[in-house]
C-alpha cells in the first residue's frame, strides 16, 4: 500500500480512534457530535486566520503545541488566510501528528466559484498543508443568494467539492458564510434538493441575536437536518470585548449554550489558548433566564458596525 492509500485507511477508521492516539490532558475538553459525520469533537477549535498572525512558523508551532496540550484537536484554516501562510504554518506545526487531529480548510473566497477553481484550490491547500486529504473542506464565505446559486449550479464549485469527497480527497464537506443569513439559508435549500453537505460554519454571538441574525434565521434549520454547526465570530471578531459589552466567558458560554457542535476561536497566543480551554472545561449551559438577561442587556447596543462582516452582500 502506498503512502496515500495508507493515509486514507487511517482516515476511514474515524477521528474518534485517531484522537485516542494522542495523550489527552488530565482534564479533557467537553466533546459534541458533529452532525452526521460520526465525529466527536472538542467544543473549542483553533482558528486559522489568527494562527497566520502568530508572527513566524516557530510561533505558530508553539500555538499548535499549546492547543494540543489543552486537548484541542480541531484545526481550522483556509487558502485565503494570509495568502496561504496559515496553511503552510499549520502544516509544518502538525508534521508527524496529522492523524491526531481534525483538519479543516476552505476554498478561496468570492468570486471564484467554478469547479475548476475549486480543484486548483484543493490542490494548493493539500500541498501547503503537506497532507493527502482533509477531514473537512468548505465552500468559503458565501455572500448572497446569487453567489450560492452560482457555486451550487452546473460547473460550480460545489460540483467539484462533491467529487473530491467521492474520491476520498476530503472526508466531509461544508459551507461557510458570515455576510447574509439569506445566503446560508439558500445553501440549505440546495441541500434539500440533494446537494448534501455535512457541516456549516456561521457567526454566532450575543449581539447576532439582535441584527440580521444567523441564530434566529439559520441555526434551527441546520439542527432540523442534523447538519453539523461550527460557530465562528463568537465575540463579533473581538468587538464585543474591545467595547466592553461582553467578556470572553460570556461570549463563549453563550455560544456553547446553543445547539452547536463547536466554536472555532481565533487565538494567536498560547496564553489565550489556555484561557479559552479553561472556559470550555468550566462550561455549564446558561439558563433561559440568563440568556434573556444577556439579550436585554445588549439590545440597546445593537448596531451592524459591531459585526462588520455582515455589511457585505
Amino acid at each position: 500500500m502506498d503512502r496515500r492509500g495508507f493515509t486514507r485507511t487511517l482516515a476511514a477508521l474515524g477521528a474518534g480512534l485517531a484522537l485516542k492516539r494522542s495523550a489527552p490532558p488530565a482534564d479533557p475538553l467537553p466533546t459534541r457530535r458533529l452532525g452526521r459525520t460520526g465525529l466527536d469533537v472538542p467544543i473549542l477549535g483553533l482558528g486559522g486566520s489568527h494562527l497566520g498572525q502568530a508572527g513566524s512558523v516557530s510561533a505558530a508551532r508553539r500555538l499548535v503545541d499549546a492547543a494540543l496540550d489543552e486537548g484541542i484537536r480541531f484545526f481550522d484554516t483556509a487558502e485565503s488566510y494570509q495568502s496561504g501562510t496559515s496553511e503552510r504554518w499549520l502544516g509544518a506545526a502538525l508534521k508527524g501528528r496529522r492523524d491526531a487531529v481534525v483538519l479543516m480548510s476552505k476554498t478561496f473566497a468570492y468570486p471564484e466559484r467554478t469547479a475548476e477553481s475549486a480543484r486548483r484550490h484543493l490542490e494548493g491547500s493539500l500541498a501547503r498543508l503537506s497532507v493527502d486529504y482533509l477531514d473537512i473542506w468548505q465552500l468559503h464565505s458565501v455572500r448572497g443568494v446569487a453567489d450560492v446559486d452560482r457555486a451550487f449550479g452546473p460547473g460550480g464549485a460545489m460540483e467539484y467539492i462533491l467529487q473530491a469527497k467521492a474520491k476520498g480527497l476530503v472526508r466531509f464537506i461544508g459551507v461557510t458564510g458570515h455576510a447574509s443569513p439569506a445566503a446560508n439559508h439558500r445553501a440549505i435549500e440546495h441541500w434539500d434538493r440533494g446537494l448534501r453537505f455535512d457541516v456549516m460554519q456561521l457567526p454566532l454571538n450575543p449581539i447576532d441575536y439582535h441584527q440580521r441574525s444567523f441564530q434566529r434565521l439559520v441555526l434551527a434549520e441546520l439542527v432540523k437536518r442534523d447538519i453539523g454547526v461550527i460557530a465562528m465570530k463568537t465575540s463579533a471578531d473581538g468587538r464585543l470585548l474591545r467595547e466592553g459589552l461582553c467578556s470572553e466567558r460570556e461570549c463563549l458560554h453563550y455560544v456553547w449554550s446553543q445547539p452547536v457542535s463547536l466554536a472555532v476561536v481565533g487565538m494567536e497566543r498560547p496564553d489565550l489558548v489556555r484561557e479559552n480551554a479553561s472556559l470550555a472545561r468550566e462550561f455549564r449551559p446558561l439558563s433561559d433566564h440568563q440568556l434573556a438577561t444577556l439579550h436585554a442587556r445588549l439590545a440597546p447596543h445593537a448596531r451592524l458596525e459591531l459585526e462588520w462582516y455582515k455589511q457585505r452582500t
